[in-house]
């Protein structure tokens, strides 16, 4: 599916930014802001911004939305695209093109195409070296890491979450985790609450992928009788406005979304006027939201 943000008329008339990503009820909150940060850029470029947005059988079959088709499309912006199959097939399209995170096995792209993403270890080692000292034992992780969508970045959560506890001489809590689970078993509260239901203890901490994962896991707890933070603490990535008015509010750790469609959309404009410069790959840091569903 594609929509524009002008008419089509105008749009014919306008040289055109393709923002291409993908159908989720996790990150539609995430890309808004993405977006919302680019079209501040190429407002003042006068570049128009078309979108498309693809479902997981759109990628499966590699039907780009039709519009990226369009001549005035001269640079194309990837969000939560992190199949390598399918950025590999963008990159045929031979357009100027950027993407907001990247494949978790990603170096084939490198000198490709821009990057721009976020830092995504420091705060969660940081967190967990603190509540070691604290006391906490068992920690668990939730979130899907076998898609083929599964972006570097979160990798990188899970794996800052599996390296800091090999430091303290920890384990991960497997039993507790969600780790083979899909995105759309992780939006089913019934699953959840099952999975659950089986467990014969509870971890001290969830380390989530997102935010989303993070908010299911507290409803199914809570429908099941928990109290979090007194049965287990729990933290999740991005800070979505949604995390903000959980309750208790969700510890989080902020991605400057904004931030990083700006960082994106200047990255290329200046791919589109000078094509020959060294291709960028830019971290932007994160920051830690400290609310109250941990026990600190």
């Amino acid at each position: 599916m594609a929509f524009s943000s002008v008419p089509e008329a105008s749009a014919q008339t306008h040289n055109i930014i393709f923002f291409l990503t993908r159908a989720s009820v996790y990150y539609s909150n995430f890309w808004v802001h993405v977006m919302h940060g680019i079209e501040t850029v190429l407002s003042r470029h006068n570049y128009t911004l078309s979108v498309g947005v693809m479902d997981d059988a759109e990628m499966h079959s590699l039907q780009f939305p039709a519009s990226l088709n369009n001549p005035a499309v001269k640079g194309i912006i990837l969000v939560e695209i992190c199949d390598a199959r399918v950025c590999e097939a963008v990159l045929k399209y031979r357009l100027p093109t950027v993407t907001v995170d990247l494949p978790r096995d990603s170096e084939k792209l490198f000198g490709r195409l821009d990057i721009i993403t976020m830092e995504n270890k420091l705060h969660i080692r940081n967190l967990v070296n603190t509540l070691v000292k604290k006391g906490f034992q068992r920690f668990a992780f939730a979130g899907d890491l076998y898609s083929t969508n599964v972006s570097k970045g979160f990798q990188e959560r899970f794996d800052a979450l599996s390296e800091a506890l090999e430091q303290n001489g920890l384990s991960l809590d497997v039993e507790c985790s969600f780790l083979a689970e899909t995105d759309q078993q992780l939006i089913n509260s019934n699953y959840i609450i099952d999975r659950f239901r089986t467990m014969k203890h509870l971890p001290d901490l969830y380390v989530c992928g997102n935010d989303w994962t993070a908010i299911q896991l507290m409803h199914a707890a809570q429908f099941l009788g928990y109290t979090i933070p007194s049965d287990f603490s729990i933290i999740g990535f991005d800070n979505i406005v949604e995390s903000e008015h959980t309750i208790p509010p969700l510890t989080t750790i902020n991605t400057p979304k904004e931030q990083l469609g700006i960082a994106a959309a200047n990255c290329l404009i200046e791919r589109i006027q000078n094509p020959d410069i060294p291709y960028v790959y830019s971290q932007y840091m994160t920051t830690l939201v400290s609310r109250k569903s941990i026990a600190i």
